[in-house]
């Protein structure tokens, strides 16, 4: 939970408002309640945001997701009149340039606040980064588990917050940048796991039941009949001088040896062939990769060819990264983290060629197009690579092929 009792508040706005619900408030009218004990599943198994993690490709791809978003630069940047430039981080004022970049809040870098609140989205449908008034200026991420939409008797909406030391408090929606996913209303999402629960829930049922047929020794069950009647302790003394012999890696192709009063002993085993249901079962990493949005050579599945492979990469960009969470982060930060004077001029942008790396071959290609275009000049494709500026009054001069003229100056005989 990335959040104080101490910070809320600030000398902006008393702390009152925060303590008491405003008049009239309730939850929209399709808000189910917040999930909090997992999902039941056909499979038997509970799948929540903790025992969804022990499925392996579940896991990773959560993690492909959170890393890639956080691994890319988010910039604020401003315009002015035709020429474009990114916004200075600034320690001292700690401009939102500044907490994006460099600082969110006390206790996180960039890189691990923007992890954290992608993962809550994945998990809780929900990633709620909250910027309290007053000074000094922080972001902090409100937990979804413990987080309740609600608007007042003016329409208003407001996020009902227990804090740790189990205070509830009330926060206007104003100082709230909220990303969703899979929302009905628009006011609140869905995770990932209400819809991938059964799938989930199935690969937990196959890791349990091979589980269960290693810790036997791949030995068998078996049926074993007695001369006589015999009492609950009698039939537990039998079933129990049976276990010992056999059950266990260490006792596997031990023989059972029984006296005369046995008169049936008779093994139940699964066929080989009857054993491939674990393979099909097992085989939902592909179902896994398509609920994320995910390509499946990144969860070693699939075609693990170069060309394709970036391929599935930039369709990866365009049709999960953008539309999930890229595009929608860059639009609330554009309205929640700036002035209405900033407004006019500045918006923000994740730096997505991080995502899109390619060798260092097809960069110098790019890089000539970028510079014989005119897109770039030498310094600036030095400063992508980590070089510094050249030593060279041509460093920051624009060049353009000399086969390339102004179409008016084309004559025709």
């Amino acid at each position: 939970m990335i959040f104080r009792d101490a910070v809320v508040g600030g000398a902006n706005k008393p702390q009152k408002i925060y303590e008491q619900a405003p008049a009239g408030v309730e939850a929209p009218p399709d808000y189910d309640g917040v999930y909090s004990g997992g999902y039941s599943t056909k499979s038997k198994q509970v799948v929540s945001a903790h025992t969804a993690k022990y499925v392996a490709s579940f896991y990773r791809g959560a993690n492909i997701l959170s890393d890639d978003v956080a691994a890319m630069p988010l910039q604020q940047f401003r315009r002015d009149g035709k020429k474009i430039y990114q916004v200075e981080p600034d320690p001292v004022l700690r401009n939102i340039a500044w907490l994006i970049g460099k600082s969110p809040n006390r206790w996180m870098t960039p890189f691990v606040f923007k992890k954290t609140v992608i993962l809550w989205m994945i998990y809780w449908g929900n990633g709620l980064i909250w910027s309290p008034p007053g000074s000094p200026r922080e972001l902090f991420i409100l937990p979804a588990n413990v987080t309740t939409p609600l608007f007042d008797a003016e329409s208003n909406l407001w996020y009902r917050v227990i804090f740790p030391n189990g205070r509830i408090k009330y926060i206007p929606a104003d100082e709230v940048l909220h990303l969703m996913i899979n929302s009905t209303n628009g006011i609140w999402g869905r995770s990932v796991l209400e819809y991938a629960a059964e799938t989930i829930g199935r690969q937990l049922g196959a890791y349990s039941t091979q589980s269960m047929i290693l810790g036997q020794g791949l030995n068998p069950a078996a049926y074993i009949q007695v001369a006589g009647s015999l009492d609950k302790a009698g039939r537990n003394k039998v079933r129990d001088a049976y276990s010992e012999s056999i059950s266990g890696v260490s006792n596997f192709g031990r023989l059972a040896v029984f006296d005369n009063k046995v008169l049936k002993f008779e093994p139940i085993s699964m066929k080989l062939t009857d054993a491939q249901f674990l393979e099909s079962i097992m085989a939902t990493d592909r179902d896994i990769a398509n609920f994320l949005g995910i390509p499946e050579y990144k969860l070693n599945n699939g075609k693990q060819s170069y060309e394709s492979n970036t391929q599935h990469d930039l369709d990866y960009l365009k049709s999960t990264l953008d539309p999930t969470y890229l595009v929608q982060w860059e639009e609330a930060a554009y309205l929640k983290w700036q002035s209405e004077a900033e407004q006019r001029n500045s918006y923000f942008k994740f730096i997505r060629e991080s995502v899109l790396r390619t060798d260092a071959k097809t960069r110098a290609e790019l890089g000539e197009i970028l510079l014989r275009t005119r897109q770039r000049t030498p310094n600036e494709l030095r400063e992508k690579d980590d070089y510094g500026a050249a030593d060279d009054p041509l460093g920051d001069k624009y060049f353009i092929s000399a086969n390339y003229v102004v179409s008016e100056e084309v004559t025709h005989d």
